[in-house]
């Protein structure tokens, strides 16, 4: 795209594209680091708040149900009054929210804080990579997606190394401040990168009574998973939870088609290509925060690696990630977007299926190291692609909403990937020396009905 042919409100130059990256990406790693950063930091946080165990859970809880709820929401907010406006409202509120926090004298300003802060990742997650979509194409799009996608799957590991280092270098609270100089760092570079003016947007109302009913949907669903994990899928409220979100699916489906404007319109969610690249996420999602989170039990609780430690261990994962969507994205361009993802897909489970030959006798430089290159490399190579065949395919006015439906899919994945592989985790004695093993056999068969999906619905003509 030259310059003479770039729209007005994008950017003109090649410093101002990379401002614009920059701020997008940045805000994206800011986010992603405030889901885990806290998770090191705990027991500094519940020694100097007197917490119990239960009661420090809530910290990233707390975050975790306000950015899931919050999610398709935020999306229309973007849809509906401007994505660059959204987009620096939401890392306003994580900077404010990150303030509160860090700043809390006991747990209830704490938790308001944390909630806060998931309500301003919520808004500016969506609105971000729906800028992404609108301001990037062609080339240019297909490279800045390559760098978000490994931002996202950088940040949680990221997140537990810095939450490490600020937690040991000063205090607790180290971990929630860092956002306040970065956000208003990033709120800068937007407004000189983009300005305050928006594309224009076609008018159409919030749909507050489905924004409602689905907020209050994934939350409990959120909750109910998040609870599974703790009390186990049996607990009557976990199940009450879960049957509640099932009856207000149902509710929000009804009150929905009723809208003028529905909140989920058919256009995002009907489409082969969409709905095997939405369900090969979720399973992915699913995979990828039990392997990082229960990986790290094994690293400590078996191989004795202490929390600092165990984040470093796990940084290869990200370098594979790095390595693969910065250079060799370009290099598999050529091949489609189906072919690449059901190959990534295809190393991943190899990389995973390295991880089921665990025990308490493993050697982190022969039986961690390899598989956590070949998982990087293999997510890497999937991951641009199936963000492209969501964000592609979907009608232009919907973008926000499309990226709220793909960041949904990402979060309840996590959420239901930490509760489901807690099973296997925890059968017998739940020694992890001995059952991670079967966490990885586990994955193993959530990647394998990811691929069957995705063949099954990619096998049929385009809608």
């Amino acid at each position: 795209m030259t310059q003479e042919s770039v729209p007005a409100g994008l950017p003109r130059s090649d410093r101002a594209w990379a401002l614009v990256l920059t701020a997008i990406v940045g805000a994206e790693f800011m986010l992603q680091l405030d889901g885990t950063i806290v998770n090191v930091a705990l027991p500094a946080l519940q020694s100097d708040l007197h917490l119990s165990v239960s009661g420090g859970s809530w910290v990233p809880n707390g975050f975790l149900l306000a950015f899931g709820g919050l999610l398709l929401f935020a999306g229309r907010l973007g849809d509906v009054l401007g994505h660059r406006k959204v987009f620096l409202a939401g890392i306003a509120l994580v900077v404010v929210a990150s303030l509160v926090a860090g700043l809390a004298p006991n747990l209830e300003v704490l938790l308001a804080g944390r909630v806060l802060q998931g309500a301003g990742a919520a808004i500016a997650g969506p609105t971000g990579l729906a800028l992404l979509a609108i301001v990037f194409q062609g080339e240019r799009q297909q490279r800045a997606l390559g760098l978000y996608s490994t931002v996202t799957g950088l940040g949680a590991s990221a997140g537990m190394v810095l939450g490490g280092v600020l937690t040991w270098a000063g205090d607790w609270r180290w971990s929630l401040l860092v956002n306040v100089p970065i956000g208003l760092v990033l709120i800068v570079i937007t407004a000189r990168a983009l300005g305050l003016r928006d594309e224009p947007t076609r008018s159409r109302p919030l749909g507050l009574p489905s924004a409602l009913l689905s907020t209050t949907v994934l939350v409990t669903a959120v909750y109910g998973i998040v609870h599974a994990a703790e009390s186990g899928w049996g607990d009557r409220w976990t199940l009450t939870a879960l049957g509640a979100a099932a009856v207000l699916v149902v509710v929000l489906l009804l009150v929905d088609r009723r809208a003028a404007e529905p909140l989920l319109p058919v256009a995002v969610l009907t489409g082969r290509d969409r709905a095997g690249a939405f369900l090969s996420l979720l399973l992915l999602a699913a995979v990828l925060t039990g392997f990082l989170v229960y990986l790290v039990q094994y690293l400590q609780g078996a191989l004795g690696f202490d929390a600092l430690r165990s984040g470093l261990a796990i940084l290869p994962f990200g370098l594979a990630l790095l390595a693969t969507t910065q250079l060799l994205t370009g290099r598999i361009a050529a091949f489609g977007l189906k072919t690449r993802a059901l190959a990534g897909l295809a190393v991943v489970l190899a990389g995973v299926a390295w991880l089921t030959r665990l025990d308490g006798g493993g050697a982190y430089a022969s039986d961690v190291l390899p598989a956590l290159v070949v998982t990087g490399l293999g997510v890497g190579v999937a991951i641009v692609p199936l963000n492209m065949i969501v964000l592609s395919t979907a009608p232009s006015e919907y973008a926000g909403v499309t990226a709220g439906v793909l960041q949904t899919a990402l979060t309840v994945g996590g959420s239901l990937g930490l509760a489901t592989l807690l099973i296997p985790l925890t059968q017998g004695t739940g020694d992890v020396a001995r059952t991670i093993s079967s966490v990885f056999a586990w994955a193993c068969g959530a990647l394998a009905v990811a691929l069957l999906l995705a063949l099954i619905f990619w096998s049929h003509p385009k809608d």
